[in-house]
């Protein structure tokens, strides 16, 4: 390599996510897809669980305040992207739309996942998405086949709208049984990684690799191997982090070769039950937005340095 000149298919990809990427460097990327889950954080009332409207209300809220300090907003076709681009975001922040239909029992967690048809092509273009995302469920030894029908449709419908893909794989133990031990879940975070990134996906949407509650120190090593399955850039969601890990976990998985963060809970996942939660959201989420893009962007330079030695290597 000379200078800094970008190989061909780097600079198609970096025009591809460009709409994506804070200004700071990296990806920001805030998640307010969640459904099931997120009316699971309401209290009860009368003890009946949130309805429909609730849900609506907090993510136009969140999206309001939060997303004037992300790269891109997450949301769903069903509670926030219903006929156009919600007014609720900022006009400089680019929309991800969530491509999936979600199998969530009362209680219970997303046990199964399937293409949502509304999103076609043509929706996409009309909310002007910049990007399309799927989440599939990931169990050793089951279901490959049709994972891969699922995510390789998925793919087709982003290539067709000409928006690049973020596909997400979610690791479970095998039906009916348990984690052996929490390593065998990091090995299962990897493996998921090694069969569902390899599918074509633009960016590869990853649970935090190593991570232990209370302990970080393990992210690193494992992001490195992350980075060394994961052809293009990934990034780390904050689904299974306790909230006060997320930022040292972030700080250790970027300098092991993540480009970024597409993260909920760990921003705003406290606010949804607090009593005056446009205060909570405006004073706690975005402090700790904006502290999580100040580590992507303070990491950066670490991460394109061990990039740019790679590329070199791979050409001696």
């Amino acid at each position: 390599m000379s200078g800094n000149r970008v190989a061909p298919d780097d600079q198609a990809m970096n025009e591809l996510v460009a709409p994506l990427r804070s200004a700071e460097g990296g990806f920001a990327m805030l998640a307010l897809d969640q459904r099931e889950s997120l009316r699971q954080m309401f209290p009860l009332v009368d003890g009946r669980a949130a309805g429909d409207d609730a849900l609506r209300w907090f993510k136009a809220m969140a999206t309001r305040v939060l997303s004037p300090m992300a790269s891109a907003v997450l949301l769903d076709r069903p509670y926030a992207v219903t006929e156009d681009r919600p007014d609720s975001i900022d006009q400089v922040t680019s929309l991800i739309l969530a491509a999936d239909v979600l199998e969530q029992p009362p209680g219970q967690g997303v046990i199964d996942t399937s293409l949502d048809l509304d999103v076609t092509p043509e929706f996409i273009r009309h909310v002007g998405a910049a990007a399309v995302k799927l989440l599939v469920i990931w169990r050793p030894g089951e279901g490959r086949e049709v994972r891969t029908r699922l995510v390789l449709a998925f793919l087709e419908v982003a290539r067709e709208a000409g928006v690049p893909s973020l596909v997400e794989a979610i690791v479970r133990p095998p039906t009916g049984a348990e984690w052996e031990s929490p390593s065998a879940r990091h090995e299962a975070i990897l493996r998921a990684a090694s069969e569902v990134a390899t599918l074509g996906g633009t960016i590869y949407k990853a649970e935090m690799p190593g991570y232990l509650p209370g302990d970080v120190s393990l992210v690193r090593e494992h992001s490195e191997r992350m980075s060394s399955i994961v052809s293009g850039p990934w990034v780390v969601l904050s689904n299974g982090v306790d909230q006060p890990d997320f930022a040292p976990a972030l700080r250790e998985a970027c300098l092991g070769g993540a480009h970024g963060f597409l993260a909920g809970r760990a921003i705003w996942g406290d606010t949804v039950a607090d009593p005056d939660t446009l205060s909570a959201l405006t004073r706690r989420s975005a402090a700790r937005l904006r502290e999580l893009t100040a580590i992507v962007a303070e990491t950066a330079p670490s991460r394109s340095v061990a990039n740019a030695r790679k590329s070199e290597e791979g050409q001696e």
